[in-house]
C-alpha cells in the first residue's frame, strides 16, 4: 500500500491523478480498472474539497494493488457526514439540458466501482472503493 496526503486545493487533482497513475504503471494495472478508479479518485477528491469548506488537515488518499485490482481509501478530517453509499435521486433520462445539476458524479461511481463503503466517526470521513481485475473474472 502506498500512502500520501494531498492538500485541499482543487489544483492538486492532478497530482491525485499523477500519484495514482504512478502506481497503476509500476504494478501493470489494466486499463479498465484505472479508468473508473481515476474518475471516483477524481470525483471524491473535488467533493471533499468543494462541501468540507472549513475543513484544514489534508486529504489522505492510500492505494493498494491486488490481483489486477486497486483498492483506495480516502480519509478527510474535519468533514461533514456525507453518506457516498447511498442512492441519490438522479435524472438519468432527460436531456443535459432538463436535468437538474448536483448527483452524476456519485451515481457513476456507485456504478462503475465495484465495492464502495463509507464510514464516519467523529468528523472523519473514510472512504474506500474497489475495482476488481476483469481477469479475475474469468
Amino acid at each position: 500500500m502506498t500512502e500520501q496526503a494531498f492538500s485541499r486545493s482543487i489544483d492538486k487533482v492532478s497530482d491525485v491523478f499523477r500519484f495514482a497513475e504512478d502506481i497503476f504503471e509500476s504494478d501493470d494495472i489494466a486499463q479498465e480498472v484505472r479508468f473508473p478508479i481515476q474518475l471516483a479518485l477524481e470525483e471524491l477528491f473535488v467533493n471533499l474539497v468543494t462541501y468540507n469548506e472549513g475543513a484544514q488537515r489534508d486529504i489522505s488518499i492510500a492505494v493498494e494493488t491486488h490481483d489486477g485490482g486497486v483498492t483506495v481509501t480516502m480519509t478527510d478530517h474535519d468533514a461533514q457526514d456525507f453518506d457516498v453509499t447511498k442512492s441519490r435521486d438522479v435524472d438519468i433520462k432527460s436531456t443535459l439540458d432538463e436535468r437538474k445539476p448536483g448527483g452524476l458524479g456519485l451515481h457513476l461511481i456507485q456504478h462503475m466501482v465495484d465495492h464502495l463503503e463509507y464510514d464516519y466517526q467523529s468528523g472523519r470521513t473514510k472512504i474506500r472503493f474497489t475495482k476488481e481485475s476483469q481477469q479475475n473474472d474469468v
